[in-house]
């Protein structure tokens, strides 16, 4: 499953993975329903995201741009990031000063998760 929640040492934790997301269409979807669960969140979230092997092009990170702007902004307590290199770092960067707030990247999702439930 995808998009799930976990809980890692008693916090629960918006576990968003497109390692698996190989195709524009598909990060699309899986885009599309990250938004869903923001907008229907009564609190803000603890948010993992591993996009090792995604598939982004400028048609997604606009997309994420403009999600970032009218649903994300605000609603995540805490943002971590595993898998982000090269064209996905400056993609990223530029998302975190759009949605703001607290965005850490890490190199594995246990130190992803760990940070996450402190």
């Amino acid at each position: 499953m995808p998009i799930q929640f976990i809980t890692h040492k008693g916090v629960e934790i918006l576990f968003v993975d497109l390692s698996e997301s190989k195709t524009e269409k598909r990060s699309l979807e899986l885009l599309e329903e990250t938004k869903d669960i923001y907008v229907a969140a009564t609190k803000k979230l603890r948010v993992l995201v591993n996009s090792e092997g995604a598939f982004i092009n400028t048609v997604v990170s606009d997309k994420m741009k403009e999600y970032g702007k009218t649903y994300f902004k605000g609603k995540a307590e805490k943002r971590a990031f595993v898998g982000v290199q090269g064209l996905k770092k400056l993609i990223l960067k530029a998302y975190t000063v759009i949605v703001g707030g607290n965005l850490k990247m890490f190199e594995d999702l246990e130190q992803a998760k760990d940070y996450l439930a402190e």
